[in-house]
């Protein structure tokens, strides 16, 4: 090809003029990328140039790769995208290239995570280098192009436009230790977490603030994330299902239990109906039924007993991103106020993953059947 600069001749495939060095055309390669609304998580260890200074450059690299592998743990489990490692921090996208429904919920969900672990982190990193450790999370909702960049030496699936630029600004916003969020992502969580609002915030690159908000844990209770918001209409045309439901519900006030299956195509009301019998369980004052939810999603697919991991941290009143220290002392309060057997805390700490070193060699030596008929026990118990 002929430089259009200096009319010299160039072999196919030549990214620069030999001779005067101008970009050649057929070098030039369009973007090919798709639109897609994704949700874009940025996560940043906070002060690291002061870290790069007081330590060896090789402690600081096993300080980050400790760091790296808990932040893409936490992508991965909600099936995001790690989109680029930037020396102390995290690009990460979920909504592509396989979009969910719950994508912004799975990327709070990662970030909250990634907080709980880099507290149990920081244990180390104190004992061994006595520095504190931080993250800082920021998470946007928008549309973006997805979009394979680079020449022939590097390329790398990202996402482009304003939507992640958003969420690097609101990472640097983010107080170390926190996740902070847009409104176009807290639009679509707000009924499942709980929120400090930080109000207007400033941003570099944006002509107006922004509204943020902080999430703080998810909701012991989640609220209604589908249908029309603010719209109770009433129950309509399940009478028998409903009284059905209602008997049973009295006879757990009499100390009886049973099991309730609720089955049919999407849109028919099962949760319309179950909300309806929530309500009605709450509704008395003086015998008030505890009511204890865990869901089968998607993301916990790989997770044994994930249901029951969630109906267990109900009981004990701990929260998804509480640390496992936080957890394991949860499970010791609710021994010990219910005098619940001792040798049961090893199995409910194993069902629920915050195992110890003490409870892990008590684990150690039990056959599969075995320990599944000791985590059923405990989980009954």
């Amino acid at each position: 090809m002929n430089c259009p600069n200096c009319q010299t001749s160039n072999p196919d495939g030549a990214r620069f003029c030999l001779n005067c060095g101008t970009p050649l055309e057929s070098a030039r390669r369009p973007v090919e990328g798709e639109r897609k609304f994704v949700t874009v998580l940025f996560a940043d260890v906070v002060d690291s140039t002061a870290m790069g200074e007081r330590l060896d450059p090789e402690q600081v690299i096993e300080i980050m790769n400790g760091a790296f592998a808990f932040l893409n743990v936490a992508v991965a489990k909600y099936e995001g995208t790690v989109a680029r490692l930037m020396g102390d921090a995290v690009l990460a996208f979920f909504g592509a290239p396989v979009a969910h429904e719950d994508d912004a919920e799975r990327a709070v969900r990662a970030g909250l995570e990634i907080q709980a672990a880099a507290k149990e982190y920081e244990q180390g990193i104190k004992a061994n280098y006595g520095l504190d450790f931080n993250v800082r999370v920021g998470i946007n909702t928008g549309l973006a192009v997805l979009a394979i960049v680079g020449d022939e030496i590097k390329t790398e699936y990202t996402a482009m436009g304003d939507t992640t630029n958003v969420a690097a600004r609101l990472q640097s916003a983010a107080e170390p230790g926190t996740v902070l969020i847009s409104a176009d992502s807290y639009h679509l969580v707000k009924e499942l977490f709980e929120f400090n609002p930080r109000g207007a915030t400033e941003v570099k690159g944006k002509s107006a603030p922004i509204e943020t908000y902080e999430v703080l844990a998810p909701k012991a209770v989640p609220g209604k994330v589908r249908g029309l918001e603010g719209l109770t209409s009433p129950l309509v045309g399940r009478a028998s299902e409903f009284q059905l439901v209602h008997d049973k519900l009295e006879e757990v006030r009499q100390g009886r239990g049973a099991f309730v299956a609720v089955i049919g195509e999407a849109g028919l009301g099962k949760s319309r109906l179950l909300a309806e019998v929530r309500k009605l369980a709450n509704a008395d004052s003086q015998s008030q039924v505890v009511w204890l939810e865990g869901r089968a999603l998607s993301y916990g697919r790989a997770i044994t007993y994930y249901p029951w991991q969630q109906v267990v941290r109900g009981t004990v009143g701990a929260h998804a991103g509480d640390t496992p220290a936080t957890i394991r002392e949860r499970l010791r309060l609710t021994r010990n106020r219910y005098g619940l057997p001792d040798d049961d805390l090893p199995f409910l700490e194993a069902l629920l993953g915050v195992e110890t070193e003490e409870s892990s060699q008590t684990l150690m030596g039990l056959a599969g059947d075995t320990l599944v008929e000791h985590i059923i026990k405990a989980t009954r118990d």
